[in-house]
């Protein structure tokens, strides 16, 4: 017999994401720790592009977290010698995270991991249920953005 919890929690779709994400997670996190990093580490490498460094205030809404997590991330970069601060020359307000040599090659790595990942999800996914996927997800964030205005 199936567990009840499960049967209700399986129509919800907090918890299917949210069960999904945490696969994802743990495999992201696999691949992370044989280069002695972590998704997040990972993630936030990619979340750096730009050649001058990323502004340390983008960061963190271009990963959908709070800045306070993200310090914590950009420190062990910093101990890794991934990432170096570097402060604007004209606004002493404004900090850019750069990218050392070290960090391009592990952003390197972290996209070749998220793009074999993502063909390795997708490839038996007809597009047509893959572009219904991408609308879902759409829409679950609009409906949730509505909902965050509502509350505040």
């Amino acid at each position: 017999m199936e567990d009840q919890f499960l049967q209700v929690a399986n129509t919800v779709i907090a918890y299917k994401v949210r069960s999904v994400w945490l696969e994802m997670a743990k495999m992201y996190n696999d691949i992370a720790a044989d280069y002695n990093a972590t998704m997040s580490m990972g993630f936030t490498l990619l979340a750096i592009y730009e050649k001058g460094g990323a502004p340390v205030t983008k960061i963190a809404p271009r990963m959908g977290m709070e800045p306070n997590s993200l310090s914590r991330i950009l420190k062990a970069l910093e101990k890794q010698g991934a990432v170096y601060k570097r402060k604007d020359k004209s606004d002493k307000r404004k900090v850019y995270i750069c990218l050392t040599e070290y960090g391009r090659e592990m952003r390197r790595l972290a996209l070749k991991a998220v793009f074999n990942l993502n063909k390795e999800l997708v490839k038996d996914i007809e597009p047509e249920k893959l572009a219904t996927f991408f609308e879902v997800i759409e829409q679950i964030t609009q409906s949730m953005q509505v909902l965050r205005e509502e509350i505040d």
